[in-house]
């Protein structure tokens, strides 16, 4: 098990019952892996500097964004699992994951 952090970016266009879907749907499949949330809550919504193109059938532009930020514990086999569940999710426009140690 390691300690990872994860940075989101949402669309700016979700109602608050579509982002806490999102993120329960992401809090769950860590669980789901094995993993812990150690932290997980919504950072700020802030501009961007340059327009970021949304995924999937719809192409749209958005020149801001809701950033969330997920601690989580998690083995590093599980890992790819949990960025394939990142990657479909249509509703995210970015997202990162570093590993922390400690």
């Amino acid at each position: 098990m390691r300690f990872y952090e994860s940075m989101i970016i949402l669309r700016p266009d979700l109602t608050q019952e579509e982002r806490e879907s999102v993120f329960e749907k992401l809090k769950k499949k860590v669980k789901d892996l094995g993993g812990e949330v150690l932290e997980a809550k919504v950072w700020r919504e802030q501009n961007f500097v340059y327009p970021i193109r949304s995924r999937g059938a719809e192409k749209k532009k958005f020149n801001k964004g809701i950033y969330y930020l997920i601690n989580f514990k998690l083995a590093t086999t599980k890992l790819s699992d949990f960025k394939e569940t990142i990657r479909l999710e249509e509703r995210i426009l970015r997202n990162l994951i570093i590993r922390r140690d400690g």
